[in-house]
Parts: C-alpha cells; structure tokens; sequence
C-alpha cells in the first residue's frame, strides 16, 4: 500500500482541503437544534423516502442514532455517497452494523451506512485481503485518507440485511466527525420526508410517589388510553409516563417522538428530546423510561420523573425534577404534548385533584437486617448472606433503592432472587454463588438467567473455592447450570459432493446453553474466510480459485466452540 509519504493526520487534512477546495467551500454546517442550514446531501438510495424506522427511536438499551431507509424488501439496491469525501472506516461484523461504511466529508460530518449486502468492488477486494492478512471475518478497518477518495453520487456498495438487522434495509447516519456524535438526518435537512400527521398518544401513567429525595416509593394511579371527562383524584406529589409513536406519510412505520412536554395549569413541568446522545450514554435511556411498564408489558414510556442517578441530563428540561406537586384542594389541569420534527402536535389533557392517599411500604430496621439493605443510588453497594454475594459498582443505580435476595425456587428451578427484574442497572454489578460442584465439572458451570416462562440464558461464570461468580447487567432469577454438549454443526451438502459451479458453501451452527463463543474454517489445512450470521444460525464459506483448486477434492474442517469450552471439529470433503 501506497501512503504517498504522509502520516495518517497530515494525509486527512490534505485529502480533506482538496475536497474543500474543490467544492468551492460549499458546504454547510448546522448552527443551533432550531436553526439549522440543511445539509446539501444526496439521498443515498435512489428509491422515494419510506421510513422503516427514524432517528432517536426507544430500543431496548439505546436510542436510534439514524434512520432506515426501506429499499423494496429485498437486498441489492445500489447506495450511493451523499457527498464528496473520503472512506474513513470500514467494519464486517456478525451483529451490530454487518457490514458498514463510514465517508468522512469536509463538512465536518460523517456519514454511516449500515448492513449492506456487499461493498463496492474496489472496497471489498481490499477488506478481503484484509480478512486473509488478519485470519479474521470479523474486522474494524481504517483505510488512509487517500486510499478511497470518493465523489458525490459513487457507488459504495449494495443495501441489505448484514449485522443485528430485521430485514433489507439501509441504516443511516450523520455524525460529528470530531465527536461522533449522532445527529438527526431529518433535522439536518440530509432526509427529507413528507409529514403533516401528528403522533399518537397511546397510553398516560400516572404514579404516586413519596420519599423522593430518600428512598422513593411509587404505585400506579391510572393507566388510560383515552381521553377522560371526570377528575382524577390523585396523591399531592405524582409523575407521569407516557407512550406515543409518530407516523409519516408514505410509511406504515410506528415512529420515535422527537419531543415529549408536560404541563401542569400551562407550566412545563418536563419536557425531553432524544437528540445528539453520545453513544457511550445511550444506556441511559433505561433512566428516562418507565422501567417497570418497560419489563412487565414490553411499553416504552418516558417519564417525568428525573431520577438523580439518571443520565443524558442535558437532554431535559424540568423543574421539581419532573414531579408535580398540588398544594391545593383545587382542580388543576395536565397536559400531555407529543411532537415531531415537522412541528405536528398531539395533545392531551386530564383534570386532576389531589385527594388520593398514599400506600406507604413501611421498611423496618427488622425486615432490613433479615432480607435486604438499602442501597444509595450514589455509593458502591455490597449485599452479603450465607450463600450469596452481590456487589454493585457506583453509578449503577439511578435511585436508592431497598435491596433483597435469597435462595428461592422459579418455575421449578432452585436458585437465587436476585431483587427485581423491575429495576435497572446502569454498570454491570457482580454475583456470586456459594454451590458444591464435582471437579470434573467446574469448568462447565455457568450462571444463567430464568425467564418467566423457565427459559435460561446464560451469562457466564467461572468457579473457584467453592463459588460461582459472574457479571450481571440486571438484577432478576438466577440459577447454576452445566453446559457440557458440544455445538451442533449441520453441513448444506453430503460428504463427497461434487460442489463445482458453486461460490460458497454452507453450515448451520447452534448450541444448547452458552452459545457460540468463536468458529475457524480450514479447506486442505489453510484458513478460508468464512461469514457468520448469527441470526440466521448460518456460516456461509467462499470457493474461490484464488485460494483453492478447481477440479480436485477438497478436505473442510469447521471448528465450533461455545462459552463453555466445549469444542465440535467438524469434518468433511467435496468436490469442486
């Protein structure tokens, strides 16, 4: 490879005044969430706009940082480079992105296009020779800035349905190059879509809550689904959480709200916009929404309630941290404001009278020392009994909280409670189990969580003097099992087959327990590349001339292993 004699920060500033230069300094750049010059973007497909998913989307531990494009429901629609720039990264992996491409522009953006079926020709014969080099699939490249130069409207590559994706789509983002921090392509004025629908107000919470600035207690008061004409009598200190999606034009898609406000008597008690949230903080997302619903019935609400363990801080605004407070007898009003990018307004208001009483859960000294201790949400956090310990790192708890384990029995399986699956964790705590093992099977004991219908998922584990020890990323019902069956390995072809004609050649892999920790394939003793697809439970091997010979038979080794060590060389030979 050729560096033309620059470093890598001298050849990024050189490529990227070329650029600069030969774009007359055209570019824009956004100044202010309201006031933002659109980005002078192509659209990087070109079908008509149809959202499969938008920017700032609830997902299960983060905010969506771009939108999906839907291309027709199948793999192979060309993607093109929204504007000049320069190939600044390039990742194949087996989840997250599958393979990616990110286009440095002299904007000061970057632009990221996620779970292509297959880079352009000149890219993929680079991370091929890479993948050889590193004897790896999986990668993380950063190319020299003049390596792959690239023009507006350039083909980088085909969209489809590589990584942790649920179908053909392209996923797409704009970020500060310098931070990476993700913006809002739609607000950037990259994405334009037609859309005069309002979002949707599907579900308003409203919790009582006592004890806030200690040891906060809070039950449900209403669930409503619909607007109500009577007054709703509820406890002088409250909060509420509330579902909504948005929906645009030309999709059928349940979209993300890009503001949430709430009102008491016209005064905004609390108002959030999941907008430019650092990556390393979208975890966070589990101290905006109302945990408890998000668990019990799978809904993702955000809450008023600002919890003072919570994160993304910068992206709230509330007074009384998001807890109304009725001082009076009277009837107030409650407003509940939803809104989109395009300025569509859903609202919703509730007449509401304090007069409701609290159900306190009076915690003893007694029941302290007997099942549980408190734990401060701003302090590390031990919790120690005869067969259990559990400790949990400072800045793992948004709130304080009262703490319980024990031993116990969930659906037929004896194990630990370990407090509740209805309060989150931020940092991974640690668990430990006192339990008697056989030598011969120390190596395969692992911890592993039960779900409410007695499934297990592993988290791992390892064994010494007597106990179990494992990180834990939430608090729920744990049990100590023992994984000693080797991965299972399906080929798509019998032993001997004439395979000539074909480019690839495919295995089915699962395991039982712990899961498929890494795999390696050998044609004739010599690595091959070989993709893996998690989802699909697929390893998919390419024949290709350059790396084996035609017309002879060849001998296949695919070499399985899980979490638990166990190991499944699978052997065979075909003709190609």
């Amino acid at each position: 490879m050729i560096y033309c004699g620059f470093s890598r920060s001298i050849g990024r500033l050189f490529l990227s005044l070329i650029l600069t230069s030969s774009l007359l300094l055209g570019y824009k750049t956004a100044r202010g969430d309201e006031k933002r010059i659109p980005l002078n973007y192509r659209l990087p497909i070109d079908l008509p706009v149809s959202l499969s998913g938008n920017y700032g989307e609830l997902r299960s531990t983060h905010f969506h940082a771009g939108v999906d494009l839907r291309v027709g429901g199948v793999s192979g629609e060309p993607l093109y480079a929204v504007q000049d720039g320069y190939i600044s990264r390039v990742s194949v992996s087996p989840g997250g992105y599958g393979n990616a491409v990110y286009i440095d522009h002299p904007d000061g953006k970057t632009t990221l296009y996620g779970h292509m079926h297959e880079f352009a020709p000149k890219i993929a014969k680079w991370v091929r020779e890479q993948q050889y080099s590193k004897e790896s699939f999986s990668i993380n490249l950063y190319p020299e800035p003049e390596l792959f130069p690239i023009k507006r409207g350039e083909v980088i590559g085909k969209a489809g349905n590589s990584g942790s994706s649920g179908g053909p789509h392209l996923h797409f983002e704009i970020r500060e190059s310098k931070t990476q921090l993700p913006l809002n392509p739609i607000k950037e004025g990259a994405i334009k879509v037609i859309d005069n629908i309002p979002p949707q107000i599907q579900k308003v919470n409203i919790y009582s809550i006592s004890a806030v600035a200690s040891l906060p207690q809070r039950e449900i008061l209403y669930s409503l689904t619909e607007s109500v004409q009577n007054v709703l009598i509820v406890t002088d200190t409250f909060y509420v959480a509330v579902m909504g999606i948005d929906k645009q034009n030309n999709t059928v898609a349940r979209l993300a709200v890009s503001k949430y406000s709430y009102f008491l008597d016209g005064e905004k008690i609390f108002s959030f916009v999941p907008d430019k949230i650092p990556f390393d903080q979208g975890r966070y997302i589990n101290s905006v929404v109302e945990y408890t619903a998000k668990q019990e019935f799978g809904e993702s609400m955000i809450k008023s309630w600002v919890e003072p363990g919570g994160g993304i801080k910068s992206n709230i605004d509330a007074i009384n941290d998001g807890v109304f407070i009725l001082r009076d007898d009277q009837i107030h009003s409650l407003k509940i404001e939803l809104s989109d990018e395009h300025g569509n307004v859903a609202v919703r208001s509730f007449k509401i009278k304090r007069g409701a009483s609290y159900k306190p859960n009076i915690i003893s000294d007694t029941m302290r020392v007997k099942s549980g201790v408190v734990m401060p949400w701003f302090l590390p956090n031990r919790f120690e009994r005869d067969d259990i310990r559990v400790t949990i790192p400072p800045g793992s708890l948004y709130s304080t909280i009262f703490f319980e384990a024990d031993s116990s029995t969930f659906n037929g399986l004896k194990g630990w409670r370990v407090h509740t699956n209805k309060t989150p964790i931020h940092s991974s705590g640690r668990v430990s189990f006192k339990v008697s093992i056989p030598d011969s099977l120390t190596s395969k004991a692992l911890i592993a969580m039960v779900n409410e219908k007695g499934g297990l998922s592993s988290i791992g584990g390892r064994y010494s003097n007597g106990w179990i020890d494992a990180p834990i990323g939430s608090f729920g019902f744990f049990t100590v099992v023992f994984d000693t069956i080797i991965p299972k390995v399906v080929p798509s072809f019998k032993a001997g087959a004439n395979l000539a004609g074909r480019s690839y050649v495919r295995f089915t892999i699962t395991d039982d327990l712990s899961g498929i920790s890494e795999y390696k394939v050998t044609i004739d003793d010599k690595w091959i590349l070989a993709a893996y697809d998690p989802k699909n439970r697929r390893v998919e091997v390419e024949l290709r001339s350059d790396k084996i010979k035609k017309g002879e038979r060849h001998n296949i080794v695919l070499s399985v292993t899980d979490y638990s060590g166990n190991v499944n060389n699978f052997k065979s030979s075909f003709i190609w």
